[in-house]
């Protein structure tokens, strides 16, 4: 299993909504030969995908946002951490971390990278100001990933007691 996982999500036909699954598609191209990083685009986070978020040592969750001005980038980490309502078909990026460790015993380090969207209306496009943005939360990804690995490899050096 590779270990960093990115899961990309949101709505396909609700415009800015897809930014999660779009960047997720162009990462997989990216990331294609790399075998220590799995890339999953989804229109949801679902409890099947916790197996795979257990096994992992680092996820990102890419996703759009609302509630901010359209265009802001947002890196935010997650710990696991239980919806109001347990484990359903609509989770969020820490209650799927939360169902790993119940489920599994582990949750990785993960954390989420969101943009501001500017049109969530029904369309299959997104808005103009999104295809901008794109290219930076790709590069905040690959950061977040190298990121993790400078820290793992510092970590696999370091003496132990």
């Amino acid at each position: 299993m590779p270990g960093t996982l990115i899961i990309g999500y949101g709505n396909l036909l609700r415009g800015d909504d897809a930014v999660g699954c779009r960047v997720a598609y162009k990462l997989d191209q990216l990331f294609q030969d790399d075998p220590d990083v799995e890339v999953i685009a989804s229109q949801q986070l679902t409890p099947e995908m916790a197996e795979d978020v257990a096994r992992s040592n680092f996820v990102l969750f890419l996703d759009a946002a609302t509630g901010e001005k359209p265009g802001t980038l947002r890196r935010t980490r997650l710990a696991p951490q239980l919806g109001p309502s347990g484990f359903t078909h609509q989770l969020s990026p820490s209650s799927l971390l939360a169902a790993a460790e119940q489920l599994y015993g582990d949750a990785p380090e993960a954390m989420s990278i969101t943009l501001a969207g500017w049109s969530f209306d029904l369309s299959n496009q997104l808005s103009p100001g999104a295809v901008r943005r794109l290219p930076e939360m790709i590069r905040l990804v690959q950061d977040a990933v190298e990121s993790h690995r400078r820290t793992m490899r510092e970590q696999s050096l370091a003496p132990t007691k």
